[in-house]
């Protein structure tokens, strides 16, 4: 078992490989940004266990579990097989969260966008941290100024994925966008093909799609959408 209690930031192309009988904890998160990529592999046995749960900063800003910091977008992640739990940071019950593995939460500007995510195997569980504005399980994190970041371009072809918003009063998508102020984020070109997949939406989100917005009787509220398309696999989304 190794741990490490500072954020572990992915710099270039980056393949992680999980031992079986071994555990890595980051206790801080990590961070890739957009134009890195991270690469996750188990050993045959597929008992690897990577356990990952986002920061927060000063500005009472939230990182996700794996994928952006608290002031961008998330950057590449794919995932070949292992035990992942990932959880976003969180400033509380009241405050806000990051997905649990995408992107970060902005008290005051615009949800980080998630980047490509992959899913071939293993078992994913990824919940969005605690809060009253949070973003998705797995894709945008929470816009508290503005609009939710998109959770586009993610694909799931295998395994057994659990992903959550935690939203107490506003929430993300479980798999696609997170929450916004005014503006819920995408849930674009979102693909299962195989797999068990659990997805649940926070306070306003969607199972899988778009992110959740105010609920204000406005034309400029508005939830996100999206494409999801599903060919195959155990797929339960619950709103």
């Amino acid at each position: 078992t190794v741990t490490i209690d500072q954020p572990i930031t992915v710099n270039g192309e980056v393949h992680l490989i999980l031992a079986d009988g071994c555990t890595l904890n980051a206790e801080k998160g990590i961070v890739v940004t957009t134009g890195n990529s991270l690469t996750i592999y188990a050993q045959s046995g597929g008992t690897g266990t990577l356990n990952a749960t986002g920061t927060t900063d000063s500005s009472n800003n939230a990182s996700a579990g794996i994928g952006s910091s608290t002031s961008s977008d998330s950057g590449a992640i794919t995932i070949h097989g292992g035990v992942i739990n990932a959880t976003g940071g969180s400033t509380g019950s009241n405050g806000y969260g990051g997905a649990g593995i995408g992107g970060g939460t902005s008290k005051s500007a615009n949800g980080g966008n998630s980047g490509t995510i992959i899913i071939y195997g293993g078992t994913v569980t990824a919940n969005s941290g605690a809060g009253r504005i949070t973003g998705a399980g797995i894709g945008g994190g929470g816009g508290g100024g503005d609009a939710g970041g998109a959770g586009s371009n993610i694909t799931i072809y295998g395994g057994s994925v659990t992903a959550a918003s935690t939203g107490t009063q506003f929430g993300g998508a479980g798999i696609g966008g997170g929450f916004g102020l005014r503006s819920g984020g995408a849930g674009n070109n979102i693909q299962i093909y195989g797999g068990t997949i659990n997805a649940t939406g926070g306070d306003s989100g969607a199972g899988i799609g778009g992110g959740g917005s105010s609920v204000i009787d406005d034309s400029s509220h508005k939830s996100g959408d999206g494409a999801v398309t599903i060919s195959g696999g155990n797929v339960t989304a619950v709103g």
